[in-house]
């Protein structure tokens, strides 16, 4: 502390400790709305956010098809970035299926339990101001109708 009480009044030392305090704050943000399988969300300005985990309730319609969810990070003009997860399973039509994104999951390869699946996304999943986060199906089968219910908790930091 002496070092740092020096270099707040004009002393320098080259191997004096940075005065650094980040301040996290963990807090939860969801879309529920229905008849629609497309979802994104952008990082407000001078933030940097760092993905906990995801919940995405996802119930497919009568139309036939298989639905394959994509967690996708993209910059301010939708570009793709990355793409975090792509589960190894297909949901098909008229199901309900729970799915959990986080880091340090197993890479589920068949649903547990008939309706749960796990996929790992990445343990440095930090997102910069102004990225978009998105989690959609990837054959849009029935965008329109299919309903998705996301819910992402993270830790955000003002920068």
């Amino acid at each position: 502390m002496r070092q740092l009480t020096e270099i707040r009044q004009g002393k320098t030392q080259l191997d004096a400790p940075l005065d650094v305090r980040d301040t996290w704050r963990v807090a939860t943000i969801q879309d529920e709305t229905l008849n629609d399988s497309d979802k994104s969300f952008a990082v407000p300005a001078s933030t940097e956010r760092h993905v906990l985990n995801i919940w995405v309730e996802f119930t497919s319609t009568a139309t036939v098809g298989n639905r394959q969810l994509v967690v996708e990070v993209q910059d301010s003009t939708t570009d793709v970035l990355a793409q975090w997860a792509r589960p190894g399973v297909v949901q098909a039509a008229s199901l309900t299926r729970h799915y959990e994104f986080a880091p340090g999951l197993p890479d589920d390869l068949a649903f547990r339990d008939t309706d749960y699946l796990r996929t790992p996304i990445p343990t440095t999943g930090l997102l910069k101001a102004t990225d978009i986060l998105r989690v959609y199906d990837n054959n849009a089968v029935d965008a329109a109708a299919d309903d998705m219910v996301v819910m992402i908790m993270y830790a955000d930091r003002t920068v």
